[in-house]
């Protein structure tokens, strides 16, 4: 996360002149900016009216193309004031399974295309319905410097893990109430988080409130920072890091694992020596590559690639 703050910090001012207004599309609008051959995404407002807490945020959102260290070329967004979702359907036959798909970013930006976009393909290929989460975040401000530890991260973005929390939240109750209208099943609704987003799945996946707690669970490259829990309803856990993430110590996926366990909830850990941070579903020639067949095998073994037998 560090060396995605440093980044931002510089970039960010070069890229004011192409900012790109897509978080005000109305609901049910298309966005093809966006689109992945194939797909054809809609995207939908989170909240009716101005997104609760951030009512002063204001401005246009900014874009630009980065290369990020061990990752590549990465479309990053900022300055996301009005929250959306977008949704990309399965090609073919759909199982009924949705996922919601929140970015990483160390709540300053979003990763579009590496977590988003990319994520969103291979769960349409696996039949899953796919609902990115573009929510609110802010760029840092100029001067700022970089957290010089985990603990200090945590720390300065109580309050930005707190919103991602919000928005995250919101977009579980809409697919949950509108699963018909996106082929879904109300009771086959999944989360999966990178990195900072990932902090944001856990907490969800942790709620008291049926509504918005997510039947499944996927971590990447996280950490679950709150002081109690998780309870004996949170969400069933995958977990995944690499041994080397420079960002992200892997031992918190570890002590996440353990707390699922001693709270008796299903968890899995996959911790690969090689992967760095940010690998996402690009192949890398890493141990962390195989990643993605964990996923599909502990996908398969709870029954959401399975397209269910109606009654």
């Amino acid at each position: 996360m560090r060396y995605l703050a440093k980044l931002l910090q510089r970039r960010l001012a070069l890229i004011s002149g192409i900012a790109a207004l897509v978080a005000s599309t109305a609901c049910g609008s298309a966005q093809t900016s966006d689109r992945p051959a194939g797909l054809s995404p809609e995207v939908v407002r989170l909240w009716p009216g101005q997104a609760p807490g951030t009512e002063n945020w204001t401005g246009p959102e900014e874009s630009a193309d980065v290369e990020l260290p061990n990752v590549g070329k990465v479309h990053i967004i900022t300055n996301v004031t009005v929250p959306t979702l977008t949704v990309y359907r399965p090609a073919g036959r759909a199982n009924g399974t949705g996922v919601l798909v929140v970015p990483g970013g160390a709540f300053r930006a979003l990763p579009w295309d590496l977590d988003g976009v990319e994520t969103a393909q291979w769960l349409t290929k696996h039949g899953i319905t796919a609902f990115v989460l573009k929510y609110r975040v802010r760029p840092p401000r100029p001067g700022v410097a970089a957290d010089r530890s985990f603990d200090d991260f945590a720390q300065r973005t109580t309050g930005a893990r707190s919103i991602a929390v919000a928005d995250a939240a919101q977009a579980m109750r809409f697919i949950r109430a509108q699963s018909k209208r996106f082929g879904t099943s109300a009771n086959r609704i999944g989360m999966i988080g990178f990195s900072a987003g990932a902090m944001a799945t856990v907490v969800v996946a942790n709620s008291s409130d049926p509504v918005v707690r997510p039947n499944f669970a996927v971590s990447l490259y996280g950490a679950f920072l709150e002081k109690s829990g998780p309870s004996a309803d949170a969400a069933p856990l995958l977990i995944v890091a690499a041994q080397d993430d420079g960002e992200a110590p892997p031992f918190k996926s570890v002590e996440m694992f353990r707390r699922w366990t001693e709270a008796k909830v299903p968890a899995e850990l996959h911790l690969y020596e090689k992967g760095g941070h940010g690998f996402a579903f690009r192949a890398h020639q890493v141990p962390a590559d195989r990643w993605t067949g964990a996923l599909e095998a502990w996908l398969g073994s709870r029954g959401y690639l399975d397209i269910p037998v109606a009654n």
